[in-house]
């Protein structure tokens, strides 16, 4: 099941007060013409837009959105990368042939292991919601919100 984790700053004397992001767990993508006119995108003019930016650039591939009512069909799943020297997430795409075995093709992947900008080491989902991520301007540590979708 997809999740997310919210990481927000509660630190009241940091820049980024009550602010922060969002990382997720292994993301079911499909191909991004279905994505962009599946009927959960094609009310929301702004992602809209942006999808169809990201298809002019060569993207083939977009995160589902879920629950994935239309029946989208997957064909690969975006695994999230946290960078603690670079303060940034890197997404991959992870092509999945045969969603029976979906773990051992993301396993079997070739992912970076290493940031490119700074070499240190990447983490992943579990990673992070485990050990946490401290705040990019304060460094103190952020403060944890999970959620799961209702769709498998």
């Amino acid at each position: 099941m997809p999740a997310g984790c919210e990481f927000i700053c509660k630190n009241n004397k940091c820049e980024n007060y009550k602010s922060g992001f969002i990382i997720t767990s292994q993301w079911p993508m499909g191909k991004i013409e279905l994505v962009i006119n599946s009927n959960r995108v094609k009310w929301n003019k702004g992602l809209r837009d942006h999808l169809i930016d990201q298809k002019d650039n060569g993207e083939k591939y977009a995160s589902i959105q879920l629950p994935n009512d239309e029946e989208v069909p997957i064909i690969a799943y975006r695994v999230s990368l946290w960078s603690d020297e670079a303060k940034c997430i890197y997404s991959y795409p992870v092509v999945i042939p045969d969603l029976e075995n979906q773990e051992q093709y993301i396993k079997e992947a070739n992912l970076p292991e290493i940031c490119e900008k700074t070499g240190c080491k990447l983490r992943n989902f579990d990673s992070v919601i485990s050990d946490g991520i401290n705040c990019p301007s304060c460094n103190e540590k952020l403060q944890q919100n999970r959620w799961f979708t209702n769709a498998k």
